[in-house]
């Protein structure tokens, strides 16, 4: 694999990592939140972190590269999601919601860093875009119940 390709497979596989913290984190939230319409929320959210990072894994692959597998829990490289125990722990609704708004937040930051990559395949390029896109819909989103929570 040439160097070009490897950069490319690091950013995407760096993504891969950022979604399998965010899967994790949001079933966590998921079991730990009192309300049903919540918890639901945070099992899709979930679930679209796992779907996300199947469609990146073709794009890996295709570039000759091997995608890691797990979080990134040895390089800690996207902690925001482990403040989520904390919050979790007070049971308090409110404080999980902003711990998810922290944790998608890192990931997009992530997503906008490997977009930098102006050697990425269009298709790829995509791919990328349009979940980062979702991920700030969601943080919008997530903003907004958290407005709800806090007053409550």
């Amino acid at each position: 694999m040439d160097n070009v390709s490897n950069e490319q497979t690091k950013g995407l596989n760096k993504l891969i990592t950022t979604l399998y913290d965010g899967e994790n984190g949001y079933k966590e939230a998921a079991e730990e939140v009192d309300s049903v319409s919540l918890a639901t929320k945070f099992r899709e959210l979930s679930q679209q972190r796992y779907d996300f990072g199947h469609e990146i894994k073709p794009h890996i692959t295709k570039l000759g590269g091997k995608v890691d597998k797990g979080g990134s829990a040895g390089a800690a490289l996207h902690r925001a999601w482990i403040d989520i125990k904390s919050a979790l722990s007070s049971q308090d609704e409110a404080a999980v919601i902003a711990e998810c708004i922290r944790g998608d937040e890192s990931g997009i930051d992530t997503y906008k860093e490997v977009l930098k990559d102006t050697t990425l395949s269009a298709d790829a390029r995509q791919t990328v875009s349009r979940q980062m896109q979702q991920l700030e819909r969601t943080v919008a989103e997530l903003k907004q119940l958290h407005r709800t929570y806090d007053k409550a």
